[in-house]
């Protein structure tokens, strides 16, 4: 596989006219351009993030996943055949595309307006959150070491639907609580287009922004649900 050179303003240019042409027809016309201008830097990119971060954190087995262009209309009432942005996740070894959306994983997303370095889950499940709750119960002083450090930080922002009353009546500090009462996580950092973008640096700034969010990743990775 070629080394990742960065992306093009061509690239960007593709997944503006994609999201306003979503068709068959006009997919079919610029199959080239996705594969030169889309698919083939994002497989290298891809690649190369799967493949540093493995040598640079064998404290974490991981494989990879890549998003297709192809959306499942099976049971979506938007019918668009086309996603106009691509992502790729890094995973825990051998879990089907099932298993890992409901298990942590480390994240790189690109769309028209930019793109987003994140660590979280695509489809939590309530288990996997009590599982999570009760090991925070179980060492309240480790998660509130966790949760304050990433509240201190400007570059991540907190997202996931949160619960309408307290999932405890313990006294925690509020940063454990925005983790503690929320049916999902996702800690995401966001960029507009910017020149990283169009570098090969691009490589080392998403390994940066993951390389943040380790200490939590391998908090929530070891939260196993009890069967």
């Amino acid at each position: 596989m070629t080394d990742f050179m960065g992306f093009t303003p061509e690239t960007i240019d593709f997944l503006w006219q994609l999201r306003m042409n979503n068709h068959k027809a006009w997919m079919e016309e610029n199959r080239e351009r996705y594969q030169t201008l889309l698919k083939e830097p994002f497989d290298a990119l891809s690649y190369q993030l799967y493949t540093r971060f493995t040598q640079e954190h064998p404290e974490f087995p991981v494989d990879y996943s890549v998003s297709r262009i192809n959306r499942d209309v099976r049971f979506s009432k938007d019918k668009s055949p086309y996603k106009p942005r691509k992502w790729m996740v890094l995973k825990e070894p051998g879990t089907t595309a099932q298993q890992w959306k409901e298990r942590p994983v480390l994240y790189f997303e690109l769309m028209p307006e930019g793109y987003i370095c994140g660590m979280g889950f695509y489809d939590s499940k309530p288990q996997y959150m009590r599982a999570l709750r009760k090991r925070i119960d179980a060492a309240p002083q480790i998660f509130a070491r966790l949760a304050q450090d990433m509240t201190q930080q400007k570059e991540f922002v907190l997202y996931g639907d949160k619960y309408k009353r307290p999932m405890s009546t313990k006294e925690y500090q509020p940063a454990v609580m925005e983790w503690y009462n929320r049916k999902s996580l996702d800690l995401v950092a966001e960029s507009s287009i910017d020149d990283l973008l169009f570098s090969p640096d691009l490589v080392s700034l998403v390994l940066q922004r993951w390389e943040a969010m380790l200490p939590l990743y391998a908090f929530l990775r070891k939260t196993e649900i009890e069967v």
